[in-house]
């Protein structure tokens, strides 16, 4: 059963919003922008103050702050795409139907690019 709440420290807050904005590189730490207003509320004698969370976001930091996170780190760039390297692609629906045709057709064309790179011998 899922919880009612969850509370996150500002570390995890700034991590989620790195991994969602699919940031990878740079220090960044949190950001919260508050509206102020000073007032008088008919329930007390004294003069209020009001404030109101207007956003929470991240911004980029010194790498010597403490409270920054490394993006890097934290969301790592996937594996750049190699021109001559072998795709494998499959469809995922929940099914086994044509897994042994998925793995021969696999097969072939790792053996295939396999004999088209096969390195020769200099004599």
């Amino acid at each position: 059963m899922a919880s009612n709440e969850y509370t996150l420290s500002h570390q995890d807050v700034v991590k989620a919003v790195i991994i969602h904005q699919d940031i990878h590189e740079g220090f960044w730490t949190l950001n919260i922008q508050f509206d102020v207003a000073a007032g008088h509320a008919a329930q007390l004698p004294d003069p209020c103050l009001n404030v109101t969370i207007k956003g929470i976001g991240i911004m980029r930091a010194s790498p010597t702050d403490p409270f920054a996170i490394d993006a890097a780190i934290v969301n790592p760039p996937g594996p750049q795409h190699v021109e001559g390297t072998v795709r494998i692609a499959a469809g995922v629906n929940g099914t086994q139907q044509g897994g042994m045709q998925f793995c021969r057709d696999v097969y072939r064309s790792v053996a295939v690019q396999s004999a088209a790179k096969a390195p020769t011998k200099r004599g």
